[in-house]
């Protein structure tokens, strides 16, 4: 009975509100007929009125100041935590804020420096009241923990929405500067890079390692059966290209988790672009590397399939294909331990998981490139790197038979090269 006589209650209650507190109201300037009544009489007498009506529907006493207030205000008020950006984390130890924040303060005021231009003086959407260093410090919390709006917005004394647009305000300008974070190197960076990946398992003029990786997110409330991944949880799909370093030198993300990393791959903007200027991003007989997911082209080195009889060259070039790519699996190791949101993205409306998700990849470059004293912290407690190869590529196209042709020559001839300096 409770619910169903709150509704009918509600009701009467804004038809006495409207009619209690018509003396509030100004018309062109000038007050209401009703003016001449007394608003604190009207209020008390609103009050009593809907006392009345709750003793009228309710039987538990217990309640019923509850219910007023929520009658007479609309909402019911929370009580927030006062003071905790202001006091509380201006007083953490070093060590604590790391733990929370997942980066150093040095690394925090780094990321402050960057977006501040961004965020002084632009639109805020109404968060003029909130302090740029607040709105940031919201949004790593956000990023940097699995905490629930509600308890991050009574945390920082601030509502749910507000939480919310700071979040989104800061993910947006992070994705805005995003292409000086991440980007394709060039010129003597590809040279570096490829040093870099030399000195790992001796595969030379490697550029970047690719591979996909799931983001789990709640079911969305529309299609949620095309966001099941292979193993059996609503996700948005990753694709990482890093560096030797772990930094990520190409992202594409927002699509859902039932896509394979090979159909993914043929999707993304990267792709197409290799495709049409190879010299400019695979320059000198360069290429990346992935795993058996992909189709091998002259620009994207594979493993062999094992399909029960591989000859012992073909398997040690698996191994050294291996050493070199787990390279991306850490980078991905180390995105989740530091913004631990992406181990599970809860979002009411799906359409904001790519922004987070590439939000928390500038991020996590950022890191690197300050050297921030937290990322083998953070890397040796997440020390479960999962191989998250799809295992097949059966219905990949892999393009015409000249080019597969010379991938494979192209395959071939780091196998040989490979298995004869074993033997030296």
């Amino acid at each position: 009975m409770r619910s169903g006589c709150a509704c009918a209650l509600i009701s009467q209650s804004c038809l006495i509100n409207r009619a209690c507190f018509q003396s509030a109201k100004v018309n062109n300037g000038k007050f209401s007929k009703m003016a001449n009544l007394n608003p604190e009489v009207n209020y008390v007498n609103a009050i009593g009125i809907v006392q009345n009506l709750v003793e009228m529907f309710f039987d538990d006493d217990d309640d019923d100041e509850e219910i007023i207030i929520f009658i007479l205000n609309g909402k019911e008020s929370h009580n927030k935590i006062v003071g905790y950006f202001e006091d509380v984390i201006a007083m953490y130890s070093l060590s604590d804020f790391k733990y929370h924040f997942r980066m150093s303060r040095n690394t925090f005021g780094v990321f402050l420096e960057i977006l501040a231009p961004s965020l002084i003086g632009a639109m805020n959407g109404g968060l003029a009241t909130v302090p740029i260093e607040k709105q940031l410090c919201i949004a790593m919390w956000y990023f940097a923990n699995l905490e629930v709006y509600r308890s991050i917005a009574d945390r920082f004394g601030v509502s749910q929405n507000t939480a919310w647009r700071c979040t989104i305000r800061i993910a947006k300008v992070l994705n805005r500067r995003s292409a000086e974070f991440i980007r394709w190197p060039q010129g003597q960076e590809i040279i570096k890079n490829q040093q870099e990946f030399f000195e790992i398992a001796d595969f030379p003029d490697i550029i970047g390692a690719v591979d996909g990786c799931h983001i789990r997110i709640n079911a969305p409330s529309e299609n949620p059966e095309s966001y099941v991944n292979r193993k059996g949880f609503h996700s948005l799909l990753l694709q990482g290209i890093c560096d030797a370093r772990m930094r990520f030198i190409d992202i594409y993300t927002g699509i859902c988790g039932s896509v394979h990393d090979a159909r993914v791959w043929t999707m993304s903007d990267i792709s197409e672009a290799i495709e049409e200027n190879i010299e400019e991003f695979c320059p000198r007989g360069s290429h990346i590397i992935g795993d058996s997911a992909y189709g091998i082209k002259p620009y994207l080195m594979t493993p062999y399939k094992d399909r029960g009889f591989m000859t012992p060259a073909q398997r040690n070039f698996n191994r050294i294909l291996s050493r070199e790519r787990v390279v991306i699996e850490r980078a991905f190791c180390l995105l989740k331990g530091r913004c631990r949101r992406m181990k599970q993205l809860y979002l009411q409306n799906v359409k904001y998981g790519a922004l987070i998700i590439a939000a928390c990849c500038v991020v996590h470059n950022v890191c690197l490139d300050v050297e921030d004293e937290v990322n083998e912290d953070i890397l040796r407690e997440e020390d479960n790197i999962d191989d998250d190869d799809d295992g097949d590529n059966r219905g990949i196209n892999v393009g015409a038979n000249n080019v597969r042709a010379n991938a494979e020559a192209k395959r071939l001839h780091l196998c040989e090269m490979f298995m004869a300096a074993r033997r030296r």
